[in-house]
């Protein structure tokens, strides 16, 4: 029942961003082609932000890495990181949808919040891919926004000029800016010369509210176990989750079939081959996805571990490994379809 509700309003929230983003680009007549762009690109910014809120420990706390993993941008320099966010998706929003279409300093000042946005992507992208922790389906998100960002930058570009030349104001102000900017200088050029001014000016604001000169820098360096990190962590916890499958190994050896003693965590446990089919496809979704691996491996202990200790007599474990059974049915077929060699993989599940 709670698997069935949590799909439903899935659902449910998938449909309604789609509609508001179909909505609100249609008022502000985009292409009808970009309207599948704009949504995979707000579908994989929320799976970022799901995905990446997973790895919180800060370099300081022992974990164990089952349960969670090591943040890639410290907490403590968070803000820097929230506030250059928000303005470079603020930025890349606008010029999506109104390209130049803006006064010239907005123009502006959201070309400086992307440039200085696409630097933060390709050191967050790098700080992903290297180190112990390596998140390949994490990096994959900063890549395609300044992948996005570069595509939107040169159409704001292209059209900026021709913009600039024949719009006029009735601020007589505005007016005379927009002339010195289209008739002396290129947007571009301003673009690149106020960057530093830009960014030098965020962080003393920054500063204000407590965050360092150089937050951006300790950001990926005040971490553990990543690319750019110079921290070490304490000794991992061990973990002292129980599973489904071994309690099921617990019941009548006529029925669950016990083959032989295998180890986990240095402890000994009872092998049989329901446990060995779940912990080899669990091996199997490791290797395709890390993400989606950490994902499931944190629920199951967070839930399976709670309904384990329920499990005290042989006749619950009878019963839980008939009810896995099905499970096992399905990991099995999933393991010879996309294994070379399933067995031998099932085979080498707790080897002393």
């Amino acid at each position: 029942m709670f698997g069935f509700v949590f799909v439903l309003v899935i659902l449910i929230a998938f449909l309604a961003v789609t509609f508001y983003i179909g909505v609100y680009l249609h008022k502000r007549n985009v292409p009808l082609w970009q309207y599948p762009i704009a949504l995979l690109y707000v579908l994989c910014l929320l799976f970022f932000l799901f995905f990446s809120s997973l790895f919180g420990a800060e370099y300081a706390t022992a974990i164990d890495p089952i349960d969670g993993g090591y943040a890639f941008i410290s907490g403590e320099y968070g803000l820097t990181f929230m506030i250059y966010f928000l303005l470079y998706h603020i930025a890349l929003w606008t010029l999506w949808v109104r390209k130049a279409k803006l006064p010239p300093l907005p123009l502006v000042l959201c070309l400086c919040f992307l440039y200085i946005g696409i630097v933060l992507n390709v050191c967050i992208a790098s700080q992903l891919i290297g180190g112990e922790q390596s998140q390949k389906e994490l990096a994959s998100f900063p890549i395609f926004s300044t992948f996005i960002a570069i595509l939107v930058i040169g159409r704001s570009l292209m059209a900026v000029r021709e913009e600039l030349s024949t719009k006029t104001f009735k601020n007589r102000l505005l007016n005379k800016l927009n002339t010195f900017l289209s008739s002396r200088f290129t947007v571009l050029t301003w673009s690149v010369v106020l960057v530093f001014p830009i960014f030098v000016l965020l962080t003393l604001l920054l500063m204000i509210f407590g965050q360092d000169y150089d937050a951006v820098v300790k950001g990926f360096t005040q971490t553990t176990t990543w690319a750019f990190s110079e921290k070490e962590h304490p000794p991992y916890l061990d973990h002292s989750g129980h599973y489904l499958c071994t309690v099921a190994a617990c019941g009548s050896p006529r029925l669950v079939k016990p083959l032989r003693w295998g180890k986990r965590g240095g402890r000994p446990i009872i092998v049989n081959r329901q446990l060995q089919i779940a912990n080899a496809f669990e091996e199997l979704i490791a290797d395709f996805s890390p993400v989606l691996h950490h994902f499931l491996r944190t629920n199951y202990d967070k839930y399976g571990y709670d309904l384990s200790q329920k499990i005290k007599t042989p006749i619950a474990s009878n019963i839980t490994y008939l009810l896995m059974k099905p499970l096992e049915w399905f990991f099995l077929l999933c393991l010879y379809t996309f294994c070379l060699h399933p067995e031998r993989k099932i085979e080498r599940q707790y080897m002393e």
